[in-house]
């Protein structure tokens, strides 16, 4: 069994624990006042006192009687009244567990539903708030400071090895199961309309020049073998050696210059391919011949495995300077992404029922996950803690419980002797 939970007390409770000491003292203040005008109206009365002192003592009596009751029933509800067990006190302490279940259902019934989580939603406009974030440059920064944090944590998560299989098996599962051309050829294209392809380019072209770099006699040499055979040794030294520095920079001017021509022309090849994806049956067919393909091929596993060290490698170091092209770019396209959806009413509807279906998927699927917290919490804490702090939530506002009875007790303490005297007479 779990260790009870303390329940945190913090300055605002001992705020309000310093209200209800407070309010108990004025209200046995009012009780103790009502008990020395009893007394002294009874000396009167038994000495011959006016008949006015009949009232006073009757009314002095009931408002006894009443703040007596109202203490016992406010106090019953926390503890047994004078430390005495009487039956039904010490309702809270007794009934702890059954309160939290009852909480949690309240909250299932009332606030977990997916037509007030809908109704909520749907008066927010999230799709337009969202934009209007976005769109401000600096917010768009602190969003891409955060996803830099997320992409350091999950760089030091796992080992690479066994990051890269379960990449190889989810693409196994993926290409076995659907036919891809269809939603390549929209991603494709959902890419390209809000530029999303680019940091693609940039993390490409800087895992190909760290490539290169981490091994220069090796890419020289792969250069060498591609050229003509007729070229002697030392003019494909040269000849490597020349492409191979081409190459480097050629890698480092795309990534420094978002207009680069290469980027132009990759944007509108990929746009080209995505429609032909879409309406070519032969490119189709292929596509999906590919896939079977690719699924078991050891030399994907690997090129998998390469790619995802040296990607990892470059989005790590990247991700973590605010001034490489990779942040400037992912803030950029969040800054575009904010205003389009300020400017295209189907988008931010497209948002707005895409954030109320994932809502309410979780709390049809897992409401009683939530309210469990509830529930499990309260069982979890100490019965008199808990006693404790409900009373600092609500204690004072019972005070005026014992107040009023012992006001009201004496009216009606006052009221019940005239109507006796006038029986009486």
């Amino acid at each position: 069994m779990s260790a009870p939970l303390e329940v945190i007390v913090g300055e605002n409770d001992r705020v309000k624990l310093r209200q209800l000491r407070r309010m108990k003292s004025v209200a046995a203040g009012f009780l103790l006042f009502a008990a020395v005008v009893y007394l002294v109206a009874l000396r009167a009365e038994h000495h011959g006192g006016a008949a006015w002192v009949g009232y006073i003592r009757a009314a002095a009596e009931a408002g006894m009687v009443g703040g007596l009751a109202d203490w016992f029933a406010v106090t019953a509800l926390f503890r047994h009244p004078l430390g005495i067990p009487i039956p039904h006190t010490a309702i809270i302490p007794q009934r702890k567990d059954a309160i939290g279940a009852s909480l949690g259902s309240f909250v299932s019934e009332n606030f977990l539903s997916e037509d007030v989580i809908r109704t909520k939603l749907s008066s927010l406009d999230l799709g337009k708030m969202l934009g209007e974030f976005l769109s401000v440059e600096s917010n768009a920064q602190k969003v891409t400071k955060e996803i830099s944090g997320v992409i350091h944590w999950l760089d030091e998560l796992g080992d690479d090895e066994q990051i890269s299989q379960l990449i190889d098996d989810t693409f196994k599962r993926l290409v076995n199961k659907f036919d891809v051309s269809g939603p390549l050829a929209a991603l494709l294209e959902t890419s390209l309309e809000h530029n999303a392809h680019q940091p693609v380019i940039d993390l490409l072209a800087g895992a190909l020049e760290d490539h290169l770099r981490s091994d220069p006699q090796r890419a020289q040499g792969w250069f060498n073998e591609q050229l003509p055979r007729w070229i002697p040794g030392v003019g494909k030294d040269l000849a490597g050696e020349w492409i191979y520095n081409r190459i480097i920079e050629w890698c480092t001017d795309v990534r420094a210059d978002v207009d680069h021509p290469l980027r132009d022309s990759i944007s509108r090849w990929l746009a080209k391919y995505a429609k032909r994806m879409r309406t070519n049956r032969a490119l189709k067919a292929r596509i999906n011949e590919i896939k079977m393909s690719l699924a078991n091929n050891p030399q994907i596993k690997a090129a998998i495995s390469d790619m995802w060290l040296s990607a990892k490698e470059t989005l790590a170091r990247d991700s973590q300077n605010p001034d490489s092209p990779l942040r400037i770019r992912t803030t950029q396209m969040l800054v575009t992404a904010g205003n389009s959806l300020l400017d295209d009413e189907k988008m931010r509807n497209a948002v707005d029922e895409t954030i109320a279906d994932l809502a309410s998927h979780v709390v049809n699927n897992y409401r009683n996950d939530i309210t469990g917290i509830i529930t499990d919490t309260v069982a979890r804490w100490d019965a008199d803690d808990t006693s404790r702090k409900i009373e600092l939530q609500v204690g004072r506002d019972l005070q005026y419980i014992r107040l009023n009875g012992t006001l009201v007790g004496a009216l009606a303490g006052a009221a019940i002797y005239a109507v006796g005297q006038l029986v009486v007479s």
